[in-house]
């Protein structure tokens, strides 16, 4: 695809969102989350943690561990944002997962996803869900002594009762919903049919019910890269960049604290050339969720309504 990028001095900016998934409940190397903390300062780009409140089935708290609780609050001190990255991240346990996270299991996905419906299916309920969101509120609260802005499940784990049950707690903004699957595809060596973008979920904030406004996640290009897959995760950042800045969309990608913050630099060597390429081709507005959705309530961001070919 030809890339014209920005026209000139009077082209707009692209907005870039990089959120980083899983620290906290699920994800507790605090060297990992300090080579995150380094890259992101080597960057000048701050960042939104989808944090896990809760692990180890309850007897992990983040509000109730000092160390983490140093180690986020550095974070949002340092301007970067943190919001709520569901309960425990176990399971599906606020609906099914989306159909590119069961194809990372193999070909058996749709099997995988009714055997989650036979067995956990009596639990996707408005109400259980009610009772799950207070308790992970609750926790983060006392963290960060604030509520969070938005969510997202583990595992992009939903269904419609969750956003009946977010507007019931008070959370009018979500990131679960993917626009460019390919990423995924990616993840498993599909390289050659990968599929395209999803066009129910355009690559800008719309509404998924009248109360919930979804902040589409563009993609993922950094999950466990190795040296032969550099050149093509970063090429199909580089080519949903284009796209997303042709339709005057929000960059928003997801990551993951275990990845970004391993040993071996190879997910960090995908995002630093993407950032540069985002800096120099788009003059990109790098913000965190949080400034996202300042810029949404005071009009600056307009939302979308809910596509009619959704489902």
């Amino acid at each position: 695809m030809h890339d014209p990028g920005p026209a000139g001095a009077g082209a707009q900016r692209l907005r870039f969102l990089l959120t980083v998934d899983d620290p906290g409940g699920l994800i507790r190397d605090l060297a990992a989350w300090h080579r995150v903390q380094q890259f992101l300062a080597a960057e000048e780009v701050p960042a939104t943690f989808f944090v896990v409140p809760r692990g180890d089935e309850g007897a992990w708290r983040l509000d109730r561990d000092p160390e983490w609780l140093a180690a986020v609050r550095d974070a949002e001190a340092r301007g970067h944002d943190c919001q709520l990255h569901g309960l425990d991240h176990q399971g599906p346990e606020f609906g099914p997962f989306v159909r590119c996270i069961y194809a990372l299991g193999g070909p058996s996905y749709e099997a995988q996803m009714e055997a989650d419906a036979r067995q956990f299916g009596h639990l996707w309920r408005r109400d259980a869900f009610v009772a799950k969101l207070q308790t992970a509120v609750e926790i983060f609260s006392g963290a960060f002594g604030r509520a969070p802005l938005a969510f997202r499940s583990g595992a992009l784990s939903q269904c419609p009762a969750l956003y009946d049950a977010l507007a019931d707690v008070g959370i009018r903004y979500t990131s679960n919903l993917i626009t460019d699957p390919r990423g995924w595809a990616y993840i498993i060596g599909q390289y050659d049919n990968p599929g395209d973008w999803d066009p129910a979920v355009p690559p800008a904030p719309y509404h998924l019910t009248e109360s919930v406004v979804n902040l589409p996640i563009i993609s993922e290009y950094a999950w466990e890269i190795t040296p032969a897959k550099v050149e093509k995760h970063l090429a199909l950042g580089i080519e949903d960049l284009s796209r997303v800045y042709q339709a005057g969309g929000v960059f928003l990608l997801v990551c993951h604290v275990q990845m970004v913050g391993a040993e071996e630099p190879y997910s960090r060597q995908v995002l630093h050339r993407l950032l540069e390429v985002a800096r120099t081709r788009y003059q990109a507005q790098f913000q965190t969720v949080a400034g996202l959705v300042a810029d949404i309530e005071r009009g600056a961001v307009p939302v979308l309504d809910r596509p009619a070919d959704a489902n």
